[in-house]
């Protein structure tokens, strides 16, 4: 499956990161200083659905990964980007 990990156009919205899935599926990072990453999932146009949890995201990363270094990178990419 396909992914694009999108920082700045997360940051547009309010977020630290995006990755698209797809061309269909978004999940949002939120993260903060003080309090544990939130995570998000929208429709393709970015609507956000709902909040999802950190074992729902893992999922989607074991899911789009070929191994457990690429879950370890796409989780550094997710988590760097700016706090809210």
């Amino acid at each position: 499956m396909v992914y694009e990990l999108d920082p700045d156009g997360a940051e547009k919205s309010g977020f630290s990161c995006k990755m698209i899935i797809a061309d269909r599926i978004t999940i949002y990072v939120k993260l903060s200083n003080s309090k544990p990453a939130r995570y998000f999932s929208g429709d393709r146009e970015g609507n956000i659905q709902k909040e999802i949890t950190k074992a729902e995201l893992d999922v989607w990363l074991s899911i789009l990964a070929d191994d457990d270094s690429e879950i370890a990178e796409i989780q550094q990419k997710l988590n760097s980007g700016k706090k809210y």
